[in-house]
């Protein structure tokens, strides 16, 4: 009984240990949750979207986070206008 537990916790513990090294989210690039002003443009972007008729809002919501893209990432590449 007691050698099923250690074995368990020590089968726990590799699991943990290489699950937390291959850290898929690490290539995830999220520089630009820092730039407030680039944020509240989306957020007031979505928010002006969201007056308009629901068969409009995506193609309104798309248009002006593009216009935010442009505004605050001026000619950056790899940044969808």
């Amino acid at each position: 009984m007691n050698r099923n537990i250690a074995l368990l916790a020590a089968a726990t513990l590799a699991v943990t240990l290489l699950a937390g090294s291959t850290a898929p989210s690490a290539a995830l690039d999220l520089s630009w949750v820092g730039n407030k002003p680039y944020v509240n443009c989306l957020t007031n972007a979505h928010k002006v979207a969201m007056t308009y008729p629901p068969s409009q809002r995506a193609l309104w919501d798309d248009k002006l986070r593009r216009a935010c893209n442009r505004g605050y990432y001026p000619n950056r590449p790899g940044v969808q206008y």
